[in-house]
């Protein structure tokens, strides 16, 4: 007993001793790092995702390499006015985001967004997300098809999809109608058959989306006056017998965020053609 004694006090005196062990200070305190501030989650642009949503919650974010299959890519990060809800659809704070999210893409993609089989995606954080102080919105953009429907898997990035020449750009078509509606609208090359062709934007008034959906006449005067420009005929009232037309609204969720650019083509339902008729006049296209 009296030997463990002495050496338990002779390591409780080694413990305590004044003189701290080489290279040390005694001190323990003085060298941690002072904890950052906690923050919110917030995404980084460059990042590509298997999936495209209208609201990112931290549990679903698993972005891949942009060289991997991909349906989106986050091309921006933009950071909204600070409010206790993130911005309803329609609203003024849903709409700024939806343009400077647009004209991102356009610069991203160097060509403008409605002239391409490219659509732009606003992503919200989770209402949980905002409740604990998230304040920011992605910018995704993804391949679609005309109706904006159609979501394609693709690999490697978009950025300069548009400054060159791409298969994602609007050119011509060979559409099927079926009782006076586009069922569908199919690639072609301009040089082989087709009988529809891309030929610009039409700026809509700002109306009711049922009434833009619903009034043909509006969209028809205003894709004849694309037309007109397009293939350098007059815009008068014979131009309804030298070409027909058809138009692609933005979807309703886009037309809710401001978007007003409708997509017109000059189209025949019976002629073809093997050229593209940018420039074509009257003589290529006659009062018929």
């Amino acid at each position: 007993m009296r030997t463990t004694v002495a050496l338990l006090a002779v390591l409780l005196a080694a413990g305590c001793s004044a003189t701290p062990p080489a290279g040390t200070d005694g001190d323990l305190a003085d060298d941690w790092a002072v904890p950052g501030t906690p923050a919110p989650f917030r995404p980084q642009a460059g990042q590509c995702h298997e999936a495209l949503t209208t609201n990112g919650a931290l549990d679903d974010y698993r972005p891949v390499d942009c060289g991997e299959l991909h349906v989106s890519e986050t091309i921006r990060v933009g950071t909204p006015a600070d409010a206790e809800v993130a911005p309803a659809p329609g609203t003024a704070g849903a709409k700024a985001a939806y343009r400077e999210c647009s004209d991102a893409a356009t610069d991203f993609l160097g060509g403008p967004l409605r002239g391409a089989r490219i659509a732009v995606q606003v992503v919200w954080p989770t209402r949980a997300g905002w409740a604990g102080g998230a304040r920011w919105f992605r910018c995704d953009v993804t391949t679609a098809d005309l109706d904006g429907r159609s979501r394609v898997s693709r690999t490697g990035s978009l950025a300069g999809e548009l400054a060159h020449a791409s298969p994602l750009r609007l050119a011509c078509f060979d559409p099927t109608v079926e009782g006076g509606t586009v069922t569908a609208m199919t690639a072609a090359p301009c040089n082989g058959a087709h009988r529809a062709e891309f030929a610009g934007l039409w700026t809509a008034p700002d109306i009711s989306y049922s009434k833009l959906e619903s009034d043909t006449e509006l969209s028809a005067a205003g894709c004849r006056g694309v037309i007109a420009r397009f293939a350098a005929l007059p815009d008068d009232s014979d131009l309804q017998f030298r070409s027909g037309w058809i138009s692609y609204n933005p979807t309703r969720p886009e037309w809710l965020s401001g978007e007003r650019l409708v997509r017109c083509f000059i189209y025949f339902a019976e002629r073809t053609f093997s050229r593209s008729l940018k420039g074509a006049g009257p003589g290529v296209l006659p009062v018929r």
